[in-house]
């Protein structure tokens, strides 16, 4: 009865003054939690900044940050945030009886049980380890690999007309010739140069071959060098934006592009006014280029063949009134076949177009 009587008062010290002591050791233990709460905070964010500088390095490169890294920081932020309050909350906890002469229970209670409850919060924080910070996804310009948005939104419209037809698989023989390094296309604006680019690396991104990555950029009356440094990067995932020197961005993309010499790489380069240094660009010349083609277009022939030393180039003509005339009805659809007296209305446009 004895041994009952003794175990049935030890569950009721362990259910009663445990609780008890832990209330107590809130208000008693209140600046040894405090203190305890900063030295914590200093771990978390050493935590934090190691993540951050990983975090930083995959951004910089252009990979993608794991969910639960991205969660884990906000977290830390928040805790962080909490952290302050508390330090705040202690501060004027102080001075709320008799001039900060002597504690005021309440207050203290309520501090020291919420700086342990945050220490907790830390602690968990803190033994949260990532097996990685970030994942690989395949960079734009790579075939098969993520795909490039610009390139596929006009897949399926057709706009390879007859009179352009030969000249498209001109084009497409040329960059199946291994000994065809630099292929041009020239014709006056606007008879459609910049669009049969397209369609010639929407037609070799469907079929996968003969190259693994394509890039390309837009050069202009007015080029611009990092801009178009940025846009052929942009293909490989490569992130030049953080290197000052134009001798480091020509030479982190020449590396890039040459980084392995199994793949092939064609790289667009639209709307050529006059020649473009491709060594401070970063395009690997001669020899160098290995697996590298250009694809370039440009108003004038002379800038192809006299300036940029094209291998061959293709003259691009303005559609004659039939095929114009086919393509604008096909853009605007049924509506022209539906109402008979808008067609010498359009035809009319198109000769002008045309």
């Amino acid at each position: 009865m004895a041994d009952i009587v003794l175990s049935v008062a030890s569950k009721v010290v362990e259910y009663l003054v445990a609780p008890v002591g832990r209330q107590c050791g809130y208000v008693i233990f209140t600046d040894s939690y405090v203190g305890q709460l900063k030295e914590e905070l200093i771990q978390l964010e050493k935590a934090r900044q190691r993540v951050q500088h990983s975090v930083d390095e995959a951004r910089n490169n252009m990979k993608l940050i794991e969910t639960d890294v991205e969660e884990w920081m906000k977290k830390v932020e928040t805790v962080a945030k909490k952290v302050r309050d508390v330090l705040d909350y202690d501060g004027r906890a102080k001075k709320t009886c008799f001039y900060g002469w002597l504690p005021n229970p309440k207050e203290r209670y309520c501090l020291g049980r919420t700086t342990r409850k945050t220490i907790q919060a830390i602690q968990a924080l803190r033994q949260i380890k990532f097996e990685r910070v970030y994942y690989e996804s395949g960079p734009p310009g790579l075939i098969g690999g993520a795909p490039d948005v610009t390139s596929l939104a006009r897949d399926g419209d057709d706009t390879i007309t007859d009179s352009r037809a030969s000249i498209f698989q001109g084009i497409m023989k040329a960059l199946d010739d291994e000994k065809l390094k630099v292929i041009g296309v020239y014709g006056p604006g606007g008879v459609g140069k910049t669009t049969l680019l397209e369609e010639v690396e929407k037609k070799l991104r469907k079929e996968g071959r003969p190259f693994h990555m394509i890039a390309k950029a837009k050069v202009s009356q007015t080029s611009d060098l990092k801009k178009i440094q940025d846009d052929i990067a942009y293909a490989f995932s490569l992130n030049l934006k953080d290197e000052p020197s134009e001798e480091g961005r020509r030479d982190h993309l020449f590396r890039k592009i040459q980084s392995d010499p199994t793949k092939n790489v064609l790289i667009l380069l639209d709307d050529l006014w006059d020649k473009l240094d491709l060594k401070a660009v970063g395009i690997p010349l001669g020899d160098e280029s290995r697996g590298c083609k250009l694809l370039l277009s440009s108003r004038f022939k002379g800038v192809l063949e006299q300036k940029m030393h094209a291998d061959r180039t293709f003259r691009l003509e303005g559609l004659n009134s039939g095929e114009a005339f086919r393509l604008f009805e096909k853009t605007v659809g049924d509506r022209l076949q539906d109402e008979e007296e808008l067609k010498p209305m359009a035809a009319h446009v198109v000769k002008k177009l045309a």
